[in-house]
Formats: C-alpha cells, sequence, structure tokens
C-alpha cells in the first residue's frame, strides 16, 4: 500500500514538472532523507565527545584516581612547616651563655608567588623600602634552596595589623613565629660560641644535618660544631585552605621538638675574668684540666658582639668589623699560629734528656752568643753578657738560648722534628671546634717540598730557641703543657661536657679520647724542676719577679717570639713587636689546671703575660676550685 502511494506520487511531481517546467519547492522525500543523514552525523559526534568525556572521566576517577585525589588535596591542603626552639647553651655551672626567644616575622611562601616582578612592586608599595632592602629580598630569591622570603623581621602584632590593611595587594605575606639567639656575654664568649645566621649554598653542602622548617643554622663556633645537637626537629600544622589561598582551618598539627641544651667545661666566670685581663690587648688564654682534657678558658681578644650577627647583621658594621686593625673576627685561640720562642725549651730539653743527648749534669758556657760554623754572624743569647756555665735545669730556668743552640746543632732537626710530634706540635688537638689549624712543625721534607730548598744548619739553631720556621697554636701549647703537667697521661681538649633533653642525659665519654705518650719520668721530674725554677728561683727565673701567690706554688715557661728580622732590626710599629708568651701549670706538686698565655706584639713573656697567667691561677684557686660541675 505504502508503496503504491510512494509510486502515485513519483508519477503526480514528473506530470507537474513536465507541465510546468518549475521544480516542486518542498520534496518532503528528499527533505526527510537529508534530515536523517543529518541526523546520524549529529549523532556520531555526539557520542565521539561523550566517548572522550567518558574516557577522561574514567581516566580521572578509576584509573588516575590516586594522583587526582592528592593533586585536589594539595589545592586544598597546605604543609606548613613549624621552625623548633633551639638548645641553649650552659657553662659547666648552669649559667646560662645563649638561649633562645620568639619574635615575629613578616613572610611570603614563594609557592604562593606568581610573579616575581609584581610581587617585589606591591613589597614596596606595603612597607616602602629602599633600594638597599630591596636588593636584599631579591638576593633571597636568587637562593633557589630557601622556600621562604623573609621581608621584616623582629615586628610586632601592631605593625602586622597596620600592615595588613594593604594585604589585599600583598596577599602572600604572612606573620609566622620565629626563634631568634641571645648571647649573654657576647664578645667574652663570641670566638666560642660562634653565632647563629640564615641558611646559605654553603650549608646544605657541609656535613651538619638539615632539616625541612628550618631557616637557620650554626655558623661557627660551638653553635656550628654541635648544630644537630641544638637544632631540634622541625614540626608542621596541615591547613585547609580556599581558592584564594585563604587559611580555613587549622586540620592537624605537629609540635617542633626542642633541641637539646649543651652544657660546656668553660667556667664563664673564669671566661670573663681572663677576656678582662687583655684590656686593649690583642691575644688569646686558653685555660684546661690538664687531667681530664676540660677546656675551662676559651678566650680570643678583641672578640666582637655576636647579637649581631643573630639579629642580621647590617653591611655598614660588617665592614666596621672587617677593617677593624685589632681584627676582632680573627679567632686567634684556634687559628692563630706563632713561633712558640723559649717555651719550646722545656719540650725539647726532655727529649734530648730522653735519648741521651745530653744529662741533666752537662754544663755549657754562655758567653752571650753562639758562633756556627761558615756563619759571620753570631746566634746570640738574650743576656748579652751570657749565662756562664749552665746546665739543662739553669738553662730553662733562665732562658738561655745558647745551652740550646748548642742542643739543636747536636742533635739535628730530623731529630727535633721526629722527637717533638708527640707533643702534638704540628696537628690538630682536635678540639671540638671547625676550622683549627696545624701549627707547623718544619723538616727537611717540609722546606724542600714548599720553599723548594734545602737545610741550613744556621735554621736548625733556630728552631730550638722556638724560632724560624716553627709554628704552634695557643691550643697546641696548652695540650703540650698538659702532657708536661699529667706525666704523659692527657685528655684531648675538649669543650663538650654534655647535653641534656626530656632529662635524657649525654655526658663527655672521657674514656674515648685519653691519649697515654711515653715520657721517661726522671727526665720529666729535671724538666719540671726547671720549670719551677722559672717562678721561684730568684737568681735566674725569668718570671721570678712576678708576686707571688699566697700558699701556692707553680711551675712556668716565659717566652718571647720575634716577628722582625735581626738584620732590619727593631721598629717602632707596634706589628713588628715581638709576642709574649707564657705556659704554665697549677699547683706544682698536684697540677689542676694548665695556662697558656699568647699576647700578640706585647713585648717581653715575663714582663707582660708572666702576669696575666699568674692572676689567672690566682683567681682559679680563689673563686672556683672545688666547684663541681653540674650533673
Amino acid at each position: 500500500m505504502v508503496s503504491k502511494y510512494r509510486n502515485e506520487t513519483i508519477r503526480k511531481k514528473r506530470r507537474f514538472e513536465e507541465k510546468t517546467g518549475w521544480e516542486e519547492i518542498n520534496n518532503p522525500i528528499e527533505d526527510r532523507a537529508s534530515h536523517k543523514v543529518r541526523a546520524l552525523f549529529a549523532v556520531a559526534i555526539v557520542s565521539i565527545i561523550a566517548l572522550f568525556y567518558l574516557s577522561h572521566i574514567y581516566n580521572i576517577q578509576i584509573t588516575n584516581h590516586e594522583l587526582y585525589t592528592v593533586k585536589a588535596e594539595d589545592n586544598r591542603i597546605r604543609i606548613r612547616p613549624i621552625e623548633p626552639i633551639r638548645g641553649n647553651i650552659y657553662d659547666r655551672n648552669g649559667i646560662i651563655l645563649a638561649e633562645s626567644f620568639d619574635t615575629f616575622d613578616i613572610i611570603a611562601k614563594k609557592e604562593n608567588i606568581k610573579s616575581s616582578e609584581k610581587f617585589l612592586m606591591n613589597v614596596n608599595k606595603v612597607f616602602t623600602l629602599n633600594t638597599k632592602q630591596i636588593n636584599q629580598i631579591k638576593s633571597q630569591f636568587s637562593n633557589k634552596k630557601l622556600k621562604e622570603i623573609t621581608l621584616k623581621k623582629n615586628t610586632t602584632i601592631e605593625e602586622f595589623t597596620k600592615l595588613s590593611v594593604d594585604q589585599y595587594l600583598l596577599p602572600e605575606m604572612e606573620l609566622i613565629i620565629k626563634s631568634n639567639r641571645r648571647y649573654i656575654y657576647p664578645e667574652a664568649t663570641s670566638h666560642l660560641l660562634g653565632y647563629t645566621g640564615k641558611l646559605s649554598d654553603k650549608d646544605f653542602d657541609s656535613v651538619i644535618e638539615l632539616k625541612d622548617g628550618m631557616t637557620s643554622v650554626g655558623k661557627i663556633g660551638i653553635e656550628r660544631f654541635y648544630q644537630n645537637l641544638l637544632s631540634g626537629s622541625p614540626g608542621y600544622e596541615k591547613l585547609e585552605t580556599n581558592a584564594n589561598n585563604e587559611i580555613i582551618r587549622v586540620l592537624e598539627k605537629k609540635p617542633a621538638l626542642k633541641g637539646q641544651d649543651v652544657f660546656l667545661t668553660v667556667d664563664v666566670k673564669l671566661q670573663n675574668f681572663s677576656y678582662g685581663l687583655l684590656k686593649d690587648k690583642k691575644g688569646s688564654i686558653i685555660v684546661m684540666n690538664p687531667k681530664n682534657g676540660d677546656v675551662l678558658t676559651f678566650v680570643s681578644h678583641p672578640g666582637y658582639d655576636n647579637n649581631l650577627f643573630a639579629r642580621g647583621i647590617s653591611s655598614t658594621d660588617y665592614k666596621k668589623l672587617l677593617n677593624d686593625k685589632a681584627r676582632p673576627l680573627f679567632n686567634r685561640a684556634l687559628i692563630g699560629q706563632y713561633p712558640p720562642g723559649s717555651t719550646l725549651k722545656p719540650f725539647f730539653g726532655l727529649v734530648a734528656l730522653e735519648d741521651n743527648i745530653i744529662d741533666k749534669s752537662k754544663f755549657i758556657g754562655c758567653s752571650g752568643a753562639y758562633k756556627l760554623k761558615n756563619y759571620k754572624r753570631p746566634f746570640k743569647c738574650w743576656k748579652k753578657d751570657g749565662h756562664k756555665d749552665v746546665n739543662l735545669s739553669s738553662a730553662v730556668a733562665g732562658s738561655c738560648d745558647v745551652f740550646f743552640y748548642h742542643l739543636a746543632k747536636v742533635s739535628g732537626i730530623d731529630f727535633m722534628h721526629e722527637k717533638l710530634q708527640k707533643f702534638g706540635f704540628g696537628e690538630k688537638t682536635f678540639i671540638d671546634l671547625y676550622g683549627e689549624k696545624e701549627g707547623l712543625l718544619p723538616s727537611r721534607e717540609w722546606k724542600n717540598k714548599y720553599r723548594q730548598a734545602p737545610w741550613y744548619p744556621g735554621e736548625t739553631l733556630n728552631i730550638g730557641i722556638g724560632q724560624g720556621y716553627f709554628l704552634v697554636t695557643p691550643l697546641q701549647l696548652a695540650n703540650a703543657t698538659a702532657l708536661l703537667a699529667s706525666g704523659g697521661e692527657s685528655i684531648t681538649p675538649h669543650l663538650f661536657l654534655m647535653s641534656m633533653n626530656n632529662k635524657e642525659i649525654e655526658q663527655y665519654n672521657y674514656n674515648d679520647n685519653k691519649n697515654i705518650i711515653n715520657i721517661d719520668h726522671d727526665s720529666l721530674h729535671v724538666v719540671n724542676e726547671s720549670m719551677w725554677r722559672v717562678i721561684n728561683d730568684k737568681k735566674i727565673g725569668t718570671a721570678s719577679h712576678v708576686k707571688k701567690i699566697e700558699g701556692m706554688e707553680y711551675a712556668g715557661k716565659t717566652g718571647t717570639a720575634q716577628v722582625y728580622n735581626l738584620d732590619k732590626g727593631k721598629t717602632g710599629k707596634e706589628s713588628l713587636q715581638d709576642h709574649a708568651l707564657f705556659i704554665s701549670f697549677a699547683p706544682f706538686e698536684d697540677p689542676e689546671i694548665v695556662v697558656s698565655v699568647i699576647v700578640d706584639n706585647g713585648g717581653s713573656g715575663s714582663a707582660v703575660a708572666a702576669p696575666i697567667a699568674r692572676d689567672i691561677i690566682n683567681f682559679y684557686f680563689k673563686n672556683t676550685k672545688g666547684q663541681v660541675a653540674i650533673q
């Protein structure tokens, strides 16, 4: 029926077209066919699009569900680290030396800064900064390992509230609590404690342990060496934020763990007293216990205000310290290297006795000079008219140079280099501080390697009295003196006494760092007695003029190290004046402390350094003797 109707319709259409010559405008059949094609095409396109979106949804919801969940959480949740409070530093009696306190800083997370140029422009609008301050902020951008930009340090809530009015310009800024550092005795303990400062690229390449959330570390001194103990462990806050990165609420919080408190072997009262004795002088003082290696005093003068560095030192203050002729930033106690002068004589005499190069009864005549074959100029003694006949004991007590010229000629440089090593000359003491110098115990090999020249006999004579190439540090002198005082049994010099955190105590293990040096006790008795005569023999003792300590006998040795060329002679310049040295131990019979004093360009050791050591010994036994370190 449909086919018949369709055919009739087609015939009518043809007759109409033949009769009129016109084509019928509306063709229902063709229209329906065309609509069908378009519908099929549209369905195909919609189906393809639907399949694309379905596959994408499947990828998001099923295949990579965990990945996109994490991304969504990252957009919604922010982790903010909590910097730990740094541990305090105490002296041996529990007196605080360095402490932490909270301040507020205005910072901006780098991750929230989309355009550094726009950010800096808005920062300048909100804070009104000068060129120098803007450059400081730019420098923080260049440090890729810093995760935040510090805009203003040590601010108050009131200041932040005023600045918050313009936060629409700078939505990245936020107020956070920062832990700052305060040093109670800034100058006297500056070279001992060091200071903390902002993280730098060098810190990331060092041996110290860095943790997320840390923005400052110890730079030098105790702060640096015990960084891992003092720093603690950072915590964090898990924050929920909105689309504008504004904090809605705190979802989770893990508190930071405070760093361990560190107790040092130093006695800050003795430290301050010793520092004050140097006054306007340049020099160093080391006081230590020869029985256990406890360093009671570690002084380098002049010091500096390490609070300036903890707060963030200005370029003006830093340049002032750098340009200071007294070199306050130079740690003389740790890296200062000086000729030992006559303080070497007890050690040289001891090894010569032990190896039978000389005996205690051997006398040598001193006329005021020693003549060496093939040398035009005689090697003079400090005493122009000479010491007459002297043996080892009187030669040490009177500091006779001629006696030790002779001893050096007989023993030779090879002997001195080999035997003096046992006292630690030419080696680090391995005190718990970074940067210690080794000094220099010269030898033929050393001169050939570094000077490309042979060793001359006259140089051997100079080494015999602690001059020439020979260099020691104040720490080395103190450590070597401790070996004389203890009879060869000593502990590595150390500043760490114990650390404490949550009532857990870690104490210094003295047995791990004990040094046993083979010393002949008969020879040692001769040398120590000669050092007693330095103080107590009124006829020849070079320090016998120093006021005595009531009820106390001690031993010592003066030294005067030349820093000018003998051929050129002395000048009036302070920088060319002799260094003054003195080493000592007390009491003489059962030593409890050794004292090493070096005064840069101070002149005579007997006139300048010896009285300082005497006052330190007196102060110690009147004020600190018998005190037990905190347990």
